[in-house]
């Protein structure tokens, strides 16, 4: 477990360049799956920290995890906007 919360930046950050080259494949189911997932992530830290971490170290974990969150909601938006002009340039194209 110490090896996710130690690294748990990096990890964000490889999800949403697995994101990223996903939706640059055109797989759009994959990469909102993958978004999804770093939400998810990011909830489990936060819940992690609540449920099971004492002393300050709960601080740096609660931090991580709404920042990994947020990170999370932004790959969302930003997709279903690429999505959703992907779209739109099929239909008039």
């Amino acid at each position: 477990m110490s090896f996710i919360l130690d690294n748990s930046s990096g990890i964000a950050i490889v999800l949403a360049l697995i994101s990223f080259v996903s939706i640059a494949f055109e797989k759009r189911i994959t990469s909102l799956l993958i978004s999804l997932t770093t939400v998810l992530f990011g909830s489990f830290l936060f819940s992690y920290a609540f449920y099971k971490m004492t002393g300050f170290d709960v601080l740096d974990v609660y931090i991580k995890g709404l920042m990994i969150i947020g990170e999370g909601l932004i790959l969302l938006v930003v997709i279903s906007i690429v999505i959703v002009t992907q779209e739109s340039k099929k239909k008039t194209g």
